[in-house]
Order: C-alpha cells, then sequence, then structure tokens
C-alpha cells in the first residue's frame, strides 16, 4: 500500500508471466480493479462505470439494437445483475453486457470489443492518477467480464498506448483537464468571428453548440463520431480565444483525477529562481470594494488581487470588478509584496505577464510551490497574442490567459468561469 502510486510504472512491473491476479487501486473514493491472467488483461473497470458508461460504449461501437435494448432494461432484469456501483463487484457489467449477447443484439466480435474498449476506458483514468493506495493479490483463477483465452490483451502494449494517450491530452493543459468537461457558450455574437486555428465555420460551430446543451466533451465525441481526444483538439482553438467556455465535470465524473501536469511543466516547476531582496519600504497595497446599493457581507465576497505595474491597468480593473461586489486588492510592484500576498488569501489572482523585477510568468511558478496557491485560479493577463507566450504562461503553471484589451464582460467571463470551478472543487 503507498499513498504516491505510479500507475505507469505499477502496471508494467505486473505485467509478467507469472502473474494472475487482482491489481485493486483506491483514490478519491474511486476504486480500479485490474484483472490479469498470467500477466496478460483479462478487464479493467472502475467504480463509476455505470449502464451510462456501457450505453456510450455500445454507441462508439454503432450497436444501435444493443443500445435501445439496454434502455428499454427493467428494474427486474437489473436486479438478477445485482447491480452496484462498485468495482469490487466488477462482474455486474459484464453481465449486463453478456445478457445483451443472449438477446442476440450483440454479437461474439462486438461482446468482446466492448470488452476491450470499457476495459481501455477504466484504465485511461488510472494512468492518470498520481496518489492513491493500491493492493495486488495473486490469485490461480479470475472471473469477471466475459473472455476467451484469446481475447487476453497484451498488457505492456496496452500500456504504452495509454501513455502515449495521456501525453496527447497534457498538450491540451491546463486549458482542458478532463474529457468530462462541459463546454458552452456565453456569447453567441463570437461564433461568427474567425478564429486563429480553428477549423469550423460560424454555422457548424453555432450547431455544435446547440447540441451542447450541459453535454461533456466525452459525449460530444459520440455526436460527431470522433475520439474525444480529437474533439478536445477541434474546441482547443475556440476555448483558447473564449468564443467557448468550459463548466467543470459533474459527479460523479469529478472524482475522476485531471489530466496530470507533463514532465515538462513538472521540471519547470522547480526550477530554482531568484527573486532578489524586497525593498524596505513595500510597495502600498490596496483594497477596495466599490459601494452597493444592497449590502453585500464580507464573507460572501470573492476576494481577487490584481498585480500590475500600471496604476491604470489597476484602476481598469479594479473598477470592473468592484460594481460586481468583488473585493478587489491591487499590488503595484510583485517583488516589493511578494511576502504580503501569502496573507491575503485570495480566492483568484490576476497578473500581468510583464513587469519590472520580475515577469508573471516566473512569480507564477513560485506562488505555484506554495500549497497556499497550488490549486489556485491564477490568470496571466498581457497584451501578446502569441502562441508562445500563452504556451510560457501554461508551462509556469497558470490557469487561464486573458489577452489585452479586454472589455468588462470578457473579465467577468473569465474570473466567473474559473470561480465556478473553484466552488465545485
Amino acid at each position: 500500500m503507498s499513498n504516491s502510486f505510479n500507475p505507469v510504472a505499477t502496471c508494467r512491473d505486473l505485467a509478467k508471466p507469472f502473474n494472475t491476479g487482482h491489481l485493486q487501486v483506491i483514490s478519491n473514493g474511486v476504486t480500479w480493479t485490474v484483472s490479469l491472467i498470467q500477466g496478460r488483461l483479462q478487464y479493467a473497470v472502475n467504480s463509476i462505470q455505470s449502464l451510462e458508461t456501457l450505453e456510450y460504449h455500445l454507441l462508439k461501437l454503432g450497436c444501435d439494437a444493443a443500445v435501445q435494448t439496454l434502455r428499454n432494461i427493467s428494474q427486474g432484469d437489473l436486479e438478477q445483475f445485482s447491480v452496484q456501483p462498485d468495482a469490487s463487484r466488477s462482474g455486474w457489467l459484464s453481465k449486463v453486457a453478456e445478457w445483451l449477447f443472449a438477446k442476440e443484439v450483440l454479437t461474439e466480435a462486438q461482446l468482446s470489443a466492448l470488452t476491450l474498449d470499457m476495459s481501455k476506458d477504466a484504465l485511461e483514468s488510472m494512468m492518470w492518477l498520481t496518489s492513491g493506495s493500491w493492493n495486488w493479490t495473486l490469485s490461480e483463477s479470475t472471473q469477471g467480464f466475459h473472455s476467451q483465452a484469446n481475447d487476453l490483451l497484451d498488457f505492456p502494449t496496452l500500456i504504452n498506448e495509454l501513455e502515449q494517450s495521456t501525453q496527447a491530452w497534457q498538450q491540451l493543459r491546463p486549458l482542458i483537464t478532463s474529457p468530462y468537461q462541459q463546454p458552452y457558450c456565453q456569447n453567441m455574437a463570437l461564433l461568427s468571428q474567425p478564429v486563429k486555428g480553428g477549423m469550423l465555420s460560424g454555422e457548424i460551430l453555432s450547431t455544435l453548440v446547440k447540441l451542447m446543451q450541459g453535454a461533456s466533451i466525452r459525449k460530444l465525441s459520440v455526436f460527431l463520431k470522433q475520439e474525444p481526444f480529437k474533439v478536445a483538439q477541434l474546441l482547443y482553438p475556440y476555448l483558447a480565444h473564449r468564443v467557448l467556455l468550459l463548466q467543470p465535470p459533474n459527479a460523479p465524473h469529478n472524482q475522476f483525477p485531471p489530466i496530470p501536469p507533463s514532465a515538462t511543466e513538472l521540471a519547470s516547476a522547480r526550477t530554482p529562481l531568484t527573486v532578489g531582496r524586497a525593498s524596505a519600504a513595500p510597495a502600498p497595497v490596496r483594497q477596495t470594494a466599490a459601494p452597493s446599493a444592497t449590502p453585500v457581507s464580507t464573507a460572501s465576497r470573492k476576494k481577487i488581487v490584481c498585480i500590475d505595474d500600471s496604476p491604470a491597468m489597476l484602476d481598469t480593473i479594479e473598477r470592473y470588478l468592484g460594481a460586481e461586489n468583488f473585493e478587489v486588492i491591487t499590488v503595484e510592484n510583485p517583488m516589493e509584496s511578494l511576502t504580503a500576498l501569502f496573507g491575503m488569501k485570495p480566492d483568484l489572482i490576476l497578473m500581468d505577464v510583464s513587469m519590472p523585477g520580475i515577469n508573471g510568468n516566473r512569480l507564477c511558478q513560485i506562488l505555484r510551490r506554495s500549497a497556499i496557491f497550488k490549486e489556485m485560479p491564477i490568470i496571466m493577463v498581457s497584451g501578446n497574442t502569441g502562441a508562445l507566450d500563452k504556451a510560457k504562461a501554461q508551462a509556469s503553471g497558470a490557469t487561464d490567459y486573458l489577452t489585452k484589451p479586454f472589455s468588462k464582460e470578457d473579465l467577468l467571463a473569465i474570473v466567473d468561469t474559473h470561480l465556478v470551478h473553484t466552488q465545485a472543487i
């Protein structure tokens, strides 16, 4: 058992011809079970997989008759499967799949493909774990998902495939952190504007927005008949330019681990940085909240720290956010006020990229090393729209990127999005 868990290394260690048994991993209330026979994969499941998961994979495989039968399944039929949302009873989804096979709405080949798809699905989320408790239990035989000897999967090959998939998803961080995030459009007028890197016409994009309606990237992939990653790639330019926004995953999928940071991100975050000595007389920190006709308690207001060497920009942000009852703290000199930042305990930080003494990317790296700022939304603000600058902001650990000049609506949209995401976590 261990709090630190490296899923790739663990799975590769177990993929040996003499290993027959079950790997069980528990993290954030989710249980994963991986069954091996002589080092080859029989099946993998997790405790969040449900009839909805089964339907998703049936739709992907084009098994329309099986989908319709599943949707009409009676409560009596469900009870015979001893349905339990618990990976320790991992055979129940297999029983439902075999029942569909017995109903002759699934072929033998489709049943095997279904087992493979659901196993890969379970393993992909497990591969994103960075911590958890785990246990390997040897056994002489395994029972569970439908499998013949020739259905057992080459585990090392599958691990390599999933590792490559993870690396692909990591290219979309930190803008996209889960295939269960839900894209939406807040301003329909933006759909007709050209977006650099965008592959969709305004008409097609408008049609896609109508399909969203609370659907996750993963669910949209079924409508579009594409893999979730391909859909995420397609949406990425529109998310980067804030034509589309993202809501966090709904329960229970918010229990899954997010896409993990890449080795490059981690190495960048660990790079030693020299800040320099602060001045003996710290720069003033201004704290304001615009008057409101309706009294708002201090406890209910969200605190936002704005870091920028431009007083004019600070005044603009202060005016925009203060009018919406945010508690706004402005910082003109981050070098001189670095210590004070740790005592402010904001809900969100807006930070200029280009500042004297220390740029925003380096300051973001420093803040991310502290537990106080590790998960806090940090939005970089810059007049540069270049992809390289956005990539640098992402590598530094920034949550998002706002381009100057921006409107009040732009500012409120990005702030609201990340405050909602923080509340969901």
